[in-house]
């Protein structure tokens, strides 16, 4: 199956982030919003929904209901639907959804930890919110939990 964007309940904020990281473009919901209000978003914005409210997906067809509360699951059933491409990891700011700009790192003037200028060759900024990442072991940790989650589902 192939969806280009996401919309996550307020149910899914743990997945929304691990799926941004993977690569999906994912919009959240805050708790706030009617059923009718996500229902008109999606529609509006041409957006597939992820919901743990299954009266919620039976009222709009372009949705997927994650039965589980644990976010492992979940990601194991999304992944098993729709298939991530390595070429687009840690391209997302997992916080709010904007791209992630290469930046190199003598090239960036923001603050940073002494050790992350003298061991890293480049920093990855968020265009939209600023946020600053690096491949440090934090990286290498998501890396690997993201190949282990995706062994099965990938063909």
């Amino acid at each position: 199956m192939k969806a280009e964007k996401f919309y996550a309940d307020s149910m899914l904020g743990k997945l929304t982030r691990w799926l941004r990281l993977m690569g999906f473009s994912v919009e959240y919901a805050t708790s706030d919003l009617s059923d009718d209000e996500i229902i008109s978003h999606c529609t509006k914005n041409h957006l597939f929904l992820l919901t743990r409210d299954r009266e919620l997906s039976l009222r709009y067809r372009e949705s997927f209901y994650m039965e589980s509360d644990i976010y492992l699951e979940q990601l194991k059933d999304f992944t098993a639907v729709f298939r991530p491409d390595p070429e687009l990891y840690f391209t997302l700011c997992p916080i709010c959804n904007g791209s992630l700009i290469k930046t190199k790192i003598e090239d960036y003037t923001g603050n940073l930890p002494t050790g992350v200028r003298l061991l890293q060759k480049r920093v990855f900024v968020c265009k939209d919110c600023g946020k600053v990442y690096w491949e440090g072991s934090h990286f290498d940790a998501i890396l690997k939990k993201i190949n282990e989650i995706t062994k099965g589902s990938q063909s």
